[in-house]
């Protein structure tokens, strides 16, 4: 495959079976990026805290290592999709100690004695106060500083908005969305530009484009790219657009994260 015909030069947001809701063995991940052209994946299984297994996530870690020395043509990074990591603390600890990481995602999904924001169905009301916890609770994160990119912002609009179309005044959150980004931005921390959205008709980034060149304008050095596949027919979908949004808003390189230090990759 020539550089023309490559998709993207790396996906840093892949789930396996080592994920509740994957049965997509590592090595097929692999294989679907070399048939790519893609030179960079991370392996982010699910550890969502507390409810988390140790076991998974070693095997993971493990199957990672081991794929990164079979493939001369593929980089595979050791990484985790760290989810919820203030809903305990003891926990996440535990979590981070149980293996070397090349890269740490970190997510929010449900907040503190909630759902996955994907069960949720609230009306308009509850929708902006479901909307605005979630900031507060990124903000919390953020300052918390423990991962290397900031997974799929702006999520429960995947669900409130994009899939049950209730409106969300998303102005009311300029200060804490600044807040939130600002603070990714002055600690050198990255920004994923989640493209799972594309793959459902109307879909959209996560961020959207808006929050990219933000990010930016506040000092954000480095974005990360995900697909967010839990198969491999999914992998790099919607990565055109990703990349098209992260040139407008002025960066020229995707980054990805070897040994927790960033490597940044000039677009095509």
């Amino acid at each position: 495959m020539n550089k023309s015909e490559r998709i993207t030069v790396c996906d840093c947001h892949l789930h396996t079976e080592n994920s509740f809701d994957s049965e997509t063995p590592a090595e097929k991940q692999a294989e679907r990026a070399r048939e790519l052209g893609i030179s960079y994946i991370a392996i982010t299984d699910h550890c969502d805290i507390p409810d988390w297994s140790d076991e998974r996530i070693a095997r993971s870690n493990a199957q990672a290592a081991e794929l990164n020395s079979k493939y001369d043509d593929l980089t595979v990074l050791r990484g985790i999709e760290l989810g919820q990591p203030l809903h305990s603390p003891e926990q996440t600890s535990i979590a981070l100690g149980l293996c070397e990481y090349d890269f740490i995602l970190c997510s929010l999904h449900n907040l503190f004695n909630e759902e996955d924001f994907y069960y949720l169905h609230p009306d308009r009301e509850k929708a902006q106060e479901l909307v605005g916890r979630y900031f507060e609770e990124l903000l919390d994160i953020v300052r918390w500083n423990e991962f290397d990119s900031l997974a799929h912002f702006t999520y429960p609009l995947r669900y409130i908005s994009e899939r049950d179309g209730v409106p969300v005044e998303m102005e009311r959150f300029r200060p804490v969305i600044n807040e939130i980004l600002s603070t990714l931005a002055r600690n050198g921390k990255a920004l994923e530009i989640n493209t799972s959205g594309l793959r459902r008709p109307g879909g959209m980034l996560l961020p959207t484009a808006e929050y990219v060149r933000q990010f930016r304008e506040l000092g954000g050095k480095y974005v990360t790219l995900g697909s967010d596949a839990h198969t491999p027919e999914h992998m790099a979908i919607g990565m055109r657009e990703g990349i098209a949004a992260a040139k407008e808003a002025g960066f020229d390189c995707a980054t990805v994260f070897i040994n927790r230090s960033p490597l940044q990759i000039p677009f095509d």
